[in-house]
């Protein structure tokens, strides 16, 4: 693949706005009773069922359940904007055939197999999503923003989702702060109008046993109240010994129709996680390359623990005026908590100069981590007319407040010595002791409100300039050390873009837009530096062929993020109360990300579908506080050049129910720098396979079988600590449904 040089340019300059009004949203939260003694009742049912299914009608918008597609021209994250085509950045659907297809159960599956996503473990319970370099650092569900609790966020089971949309590239219009990274927006299944149900018992390899129930459909004669539930058993153990998960998940749905035009929607979700879990992987030799132990090697015990449960309650009321505009009000409480010392695990340090396989392992044991989260979003949006033409107006607001305790506990203990990691037994080489903790750390909180408008003018048909600008207000308090208290006014985030009809199916797009984020740094005059702005031009191709059935896109990007603090290196040192152990700090960091990029999702002939992506992306430092960092990527062990492809077949005729598919994951070499050692990872390929069978009576049979050919290689890396997480081995994964 050859290294070529693309960079989007600023086509236009925009003026920023100067004034904002200020908004107050009242934050709905919805108090969420334990549903766990309604979860034991259906967890003790072990999985010996077939699957059932029954097909029905969901709701309008942009649902993609039952479209047997891969493709979806539609998403809801661009707020009052639907059509993929008329947002001028690049998106991706995951549908639900896809997330059926591919069998993927988690998020971690979905993101690690999306073009331009890269997924990190900090360890094999915690990890971050990137994207052009930069962090995922918030996601959202049914468009309202959640922050990820670290080590008590559980990411969402895909049964209980109807799709995903991820827009790359920076969207502080969307959310306000964070970086110019991408938004992944999670969209959870709705009741449908007529009744359906589905049951489907999944199989695979390493013992795995998920048992999943989902029933939808009107409860009232006139379909005005609509009610869903879904429900989830998923207990399986990993390739590593004695290694295991346990996930529950309950989620039931209401809609109800209050008159025609408006309907109101409520949700609660819980979401039990027990995990081995483990702090780190394994160990690299001395000079940072693999020891190569075997996959199955686990260096904990089996008695290790990283158990937690979220829960979720939703409310939103949307009004459809006869005029064609829409006002929606909807509001999210999220409460992640982790059990009481719910947190206990083994931690290897290395003990030998000489001997890379000698450690010392102690005990470490916290409890008490917990985050309460609160979002509100008001948006309308509708058309109006202007010069003649018709025009589209979408304006908000929105509020986020984050309430977050640090876990703390106790470390070192039951300390042992010298142990040999090649003989390691997570069984029987390290007893358990009974040990308890308590926790009495205040909280943080976070908070975030914005108030954005956003107009798309139609200048001529094929010809429409998109204007926009988001107002935002953040602020941080720590009651328990009220001198890192901060605050951001009033920072003004502008959008810009413009589309243009090439022909009925394919559209030009350009656009520019900001995001940011804020920095608890001070100069030397003990003044706040400013937010780190990220900034972000777009442009490419965007079509739909054959009705729709067929989307594919092409663009190029290029990204500053701007004003990170680095050392002021003509101030004195050490600075005075701003720093008082180094230089003053000035807002001069900079770094870069561009690239280019193709997609392409849907039918290309009648029963074949596809969807993939193609992602070359470069970045570097450009000024950072680490000298030694100019010049070198953002993220080395982040791929330049990635492939993620997935094609599937329909037969009809005499082999009418028989399907089959296959794709490749590819991505390039990468490598981890730690001062004067370096890991490195040659590029590789991973290729799965599916192949199916639906009976008429609506009983089905898959099969899907990951990383094809057995590859070893690994996931995570690193020169230094226990950074090697090898990748799944070869795994075989047989789903039974049943549709009535």
């Amino acid at each position: 693949m050859s290294r070529q040089r693309a960079t989007a340019r600023p086509l236009f300059v925009l003026h920023r706005l100067r004034h904002a009004a200020r908004i107050t949203l009242l934050c709905a939260s919805t108090l969420i009773l334990p549903m766990a003694s309604a979860q034991a009742d259906t967890a003790e049912t072990d999985a010996t069922m077939p699957a059932i299914t029954i097909t029905g009608t969901a709701d309008k918008g942009t649902s993609t359940e039952n479209s047997r597609s891969l493709a979806s021209g539609k998403s809801s994250l661009f707020k009052g904007f639907e059509s993929n085509r008329e947002i001028p950045q690049p998106v991706t659907v995951i549908t639900r055939q896809l997330l059926d297809d591919r069998a993927f159960f988690d998020m971690n599956e979905v993101l690690q197999n999306t073009p331009g996503v890269t997924v990190d473990y900090v360890d094999s319970e915690r990890v971050q999503y990137f994207s052009r370099g930069y962090s995922i650092d918030a996601m959202q569900v049914d468009g309202l923003t959640i922050t990820q609790g670290g080590s008590i966020f559980i990411q969402p089971d895909t049964a209980v989702l109807d799709h995903v949309e991820v827009l790359r590239g920076a969207s502080g219009m969307l959310r306000g702060s964070g970086s110019p990274s991408a938004t992944v927006n999670m969209v959870r299944k709705r009741p449908t109008r007529t009744f359906q149900a589905n049951l489907g018992l999944s199989l695979g390899s390493w013992d795995r046993r998920r048992l999943e129930a989902d029933v939808s459909g009107p409860l009232n004669d006139d379909g005005s109240v609509r009610g869903r539930l879904v429900a989830v058993k998923d207990k399986k153990t990993f390739f590593q010994d004695a290694k295991d998960e346990n996930r529950k998940v309950l989620y039931g749905v209401l809609a109800i129709d209050l008159s025609k035009n408006t309907t109101l929607t409520t949700s609660l979700q819980h979401t039990d996680l027990d995990a081995t879990g483990a702090w780190g992987g394994l160990p690299g030799n001395f000079d940072g390359s693999s020891l190569n132990l075997p996959r199955n090697t686990y260096l904990g015990a089996d008695w290790n623990r990283w158990n937690r449960y979220n829960q979720q309650a939703f409310v939103e009321l949307e009004h459809r005026f006869a005029n064609e505009w829409t006002v929606k009000l909807s509001s999210e409480y999220t409460r992640m908590r982790m059990d009481d010392n719910g947190f206990k695990q083994s931690y290897f340090t290395r003990s030998s100069t000489t001997n890379p396989y000698l450690f010392g392992v102690t005990t470490s044991l916290y409890t008490g981590d917990a985050g309460d989260q609160e979002a509100t979003g008001l948006t309308a949006s509708g058309p109006f007319t202007l010069f003649g033409r018709k025009h589209q107006l979408v304006f908000g607001g929105e509020s986020l407040r984050t309430k977050a305790r640090a876990t703390a506990g106790k470390f070192n203990l039951n300390p042992l010595t010298n142990v040999d990691i090649r003989n390691w037994n997570p069984y029987t080489s390290y007893a358990d002791q009974d040990v308890t903790a308590t926790n009495t750390l205040l909280p943080t909180y976070t908070r975030q409100r914005g108030l954005f408008g956003t107009a798309r003018l139609s200048i001529t048909d094929p010809l429409a300039v998109i204007l926009g600008a988001r107002a935002s207000w953040w602020d941080y308090k720590a009651p328990a050390t009220p001198a890192s208290n901060y605050e951001i006014k009033h920072e003004i985030t502008p959008f810009a873009g413009i589309t243009y009809d090439i022909t009925p199916q394919v559209n030009a797009y350009l656009s520019y837009t900001e995001i940011f984020t804020p920095q608890n740094v001070k100069d030397v005059n003990n003044n706040l530096l400013k937010p780190i702005t990220g900034e972000d031009y777009e442009a490419g191709l965007k079509g739909e062929f054959f009705g729709g059935k067929l989307t594919a896109s092409a663009g190029i990007f290029h990204i500053n993020n701007e004003g990170r603090a680095v050392d002021d290196i003509g101030s004195k040192n050490p600075c005075g109360p701003s720093n008082p152990t180094g230089y003053c700090r000035i807002a001069d960091g900079k770094t870069q990300s561009e690239g280019w990029e193709l997609e392409v999702a849907g039918e290309i002939l009648p029963g074949w579908q596809l969807t993939g992506g193609y992602t070359n992306t470069r970045t570097k430092y450009l000024v950072d506080a680490t000298r030694a960092n100019v010049g070198q990527p953002l993220r080395s062990i982040d791929p330049r050049q990635q492939l993620r492809l997935f094609t599937s077949y329909r037969a009809s005729g005499a082999l009418q129910g028989l399907s089959f598919g296959g794709g490749v994951a590819v991505q390039d070499d990468s490598y981890v720098r730690s001062g004067a050692l370096t890991a490195r990872q040659g590029g590789y390929a991973i290729f799965n396979a599916m192949a199916g069978y639906e009976l008429s009576n609506g009983y089905s049979v898959q099969v899907n079988v990951n990383n094809l050919t057995d590859k070893v290689y690994y996931k995570k890396y690193g020169a230094t600590g226990l950074s090697y997480y090898y990748g799944d081995p070869r795994n075989v994964v047989v789903s039974l449904r049943a549709q009535f």
